[in-house]
């Protein structure tokens, strides 16, 4: 009963009512009526005591079940109800920035300090789903797959530094893919990702422009850093130079991120102290409603309301006024339903027109909902837009012709793959509205997946003329292939023959001086040695005693039977002394990765990187 209170506690103040009609019955019940003075006292108790007393049951019994009812109404209540989990299917994917600029101590105490506590930030925000992690510098890596075990990233996100990486350099968009890949891996068409960097290069921004666009994910961006920015230093305190010997200044260009995170439909927000910007974040409306109940049940924030139990103390005292008449026991009744009776759902909707209905769908995630209600035609394509019914929102926005709408529909034509009529639409927006940054971004990827579009088409041509000059070349060489089969078979005999005629020792000189004969020689001799080994394992000690098939016994330490107590105790100590350092197996773990990915890119052409 500790936690006992009163959920709607506004209503005891319809108590004070009740308590001054008590206060006044007993005030008149103290004070006799006047007419006793008139009436002898005998005959007083029995016409003025009995009407009077069959009056004040029925008040007393009225307010009695007044106090029943508002403390019924106020639901009292000490424990919470088990609710069903609901678990929406989505998954999200958080990215930090590991590069040696995030060592930077422009913001107080770092930029990798508060780029640790962001990310412990966001998985303690309770995301629905699963949450993956990857770190990245030079190259990206996996440093958890999607899990619903917060406590295992909290774990590991403190142990995230540069220090740990195997290369240096910043390679965002091996990130994202990466990214993709694990959301991919768990199931996920589309999911979020949760970016935490401190900038990008200018070389950087069309690359990931171009991956942002051509996945379904929402990049939700956290940039940690000043635009005025500070100097890297290396390990040894020195300062990182350029090519050119001067010294390189890690600053934040916001609008860049921005703009990327503003394409993919996601939040750009700049790091706080507070938790702002986290809120802020995470705020988005997840990208799918699907999910699935789960078998488990928590105990959930809706508490159980207990005046329900009250109103059976109500009955016995509501038999009273129809046994008066009727009109007030009616009154009563309807007024403990109508306090008991919960509003409908749908009453809200009632104070709404329909323009505004559909703009909450909108921004509840109801893409579909709200471009049914939506008239306007720009309003009822962008939700058809945001519904990926990139066809009907084109027809939409062609209804129309403004700048926004000649923008809109180049967006829909780039998501529908007809990039040249996207550059038109582009070009006719451009026109309305000279100098519009997003229009000319656009408008330049639009062109280069034109210009790949085409070299498809040619490359696809190319190998139909090269198959049929092939053919040709084939039937030309069936009849060659023919006759050196015939010559290959009688130099075959002719080689055997000569072969059976060596001398034995001949022939085992020639095997013996061979290299693939002394490797055969070695496989065997290694053979037979693990074969002995093997036989000498098996066989009885010389006492005649049988190998036991019992493992050995341990002590209390954990260790084997036949170590000492005091010996027992000194490895004890020496694996207390052993760090608890998850970093280290974080570090080995990318340097193998990196290493694999190292061979398998050795034939590829590598360019130069930024170390930074």
């Amino acid at each position: 009963m500790e936690q006992f209170h009163f959920i709607r506690p506004w209503w005891l103040l319809a108590l004070l009512p009740a308590l001054i009609l008590g206060v006044l019955l007993w005030y008149q019940n103290r004070h006799q009526s006047g007419w006793q003075r008139f009436i002898p006292k005998h005959l007083a108790q029995v016409l003025v005591d009995a009407g009077r007393q069959k009056g004040s049951s029925l008040l007393y019994a009225l307010l009695v079940g007044w106090l029943l009812a508002i403390v019924a109404i106020a639901g009292p209540t000490w424990q919470k109800l088990p609710q069903p989990v609901y678990q929406l299917r989505s998954g999200q994917v958080i990215v930090m920035d590991m590069s040696p600029s995030v060592t930077v101590d422009d913001i107080t105490p770092n930029r990798l300090t508060r780029m640790r506590f962001k990310a412990m930030d966001i998985v303690r925000s309770g995301l629905d789903g699963g949450t993956g992690l990857i770190a990245y510098s030079g190259d990206a890596f996996t440093i958890s797959p999607l899990t619903d075990d917060s406590n295992n990233l909290m774990n590991l996100i403190p142990s995230l530094s540069p220090k740990i990486m195997p290369i240096q350099g910043s390679d965002p968009l091996s990130a994202l893919k990466l990214a993709d890949e694990l959301l991919h891996n768990a199931g996920y068409s589309k999911g979020d990702i949760y970016w935490i960097t401190d900038g990008i290069d200018s070389r950087d921004t069309l690359p990931l422009t171009d991956f942002i666009r051509n996945h379904p994910h929402r990049v939700s961006i956290l940039a940690v850093g000043t635009e005025n920015g500070a100097p890297i230093r290396e390990a040894d305190g020195s300062l990182i130079k350029d090519s050119h010997g001067q010294v390189v200044i890690a600053q934040t260009h916001f609008e860049r991120l921005a703009n990327l995170a503003h394409i993919s439909g996601g939040v750009f927000v700049r790091s706080s102290i507070g938790n702002d910007d986290i809120h802020q974040l995470t705020q988005l409306p997840p990208l799918t409603r699907e999910g699935q109940n789960s078998s488990t049940k928590y105990q959930g924030d809706q508490w159980q309301d207990n005046g329900i139990y009250l109103l059976l103390l109500l009955l016995p005292l509501a038999l009273l006024p129809w046994r008066r008449g009727g009109w007030l026991g009616s009154v009563i009744a309807l007024f403990l339903f109508s306090s008991f009776t919960a509003p409908s759902a749908n009453a809200q909707q009632w104070w709404l027109n329909k323009q505004q209905q559909a703009q909450q769908a909108f921004d509840q995630g109801r893409y579909g909902e709200a471009a049914e209600l939506f008239e306007d035609p720009m309003r009822k394509g962008a939700a058809l837009y945001k519904a990926e019914q990139y066809q009907q929102a084109l027809l939409q926005f062609q209804q129309r012709h403004s700048a926004a709408a000649e923008y809109n529909s180049g967006n829909s034509l780039y998501q529908l793959q007809q990039f040249a009529a996207a550059v038109e639409a582009y070009q006719a927006a451009l026109k309305l509205r000279p100098n519009w940054p997003e229009a000319e971004d656009n408008l330049a990827l639009a062109k280069q997946q034109l210009q790949k579009q085409q070299q498809q088409q040619q490359q696809q041509q190319g190998p139909n003329k090269q198959q049929q000059g092939q053919q040709k070349q084939q039937q030309s060489q069936q009849k060659k292939s023919q006759d050196g089969d015939n010559s290959a078979a009688a130099n075959a005999q002719q080689q055997q023959h000569s072969s059976s005629q060596a001398k034995p020792s001949q022939s085992q000189d020639s095997q013996g001086n061979s290299p693939q004969a002394q490797q055969r020689q070695q496989q065997q001799s290694q053979k037979k040695q693990t074969a002995n080994d093997a036989q000498q394992s098996q066989q009885p000690s010389g006492d005649g005693e049988q190998p036991s098939k019992q493992p050995p016994q341990s002590n209390p330490n954990g260790f084997p039977s036949d170590i000492s107590d005091e010996k027992a105790q000194q490895l004890q100590q020496w694996l207390k002394r052993v760090p608890d350092d998850p970093s280290i197996l974080l570090r080995n773990k990318m340097l193998l990765e990196y290493q694999k990915r190292r061979r398998q890119r050795m034939t590829q052409p590598q360019g130069d990187q930024q170390k930074w």
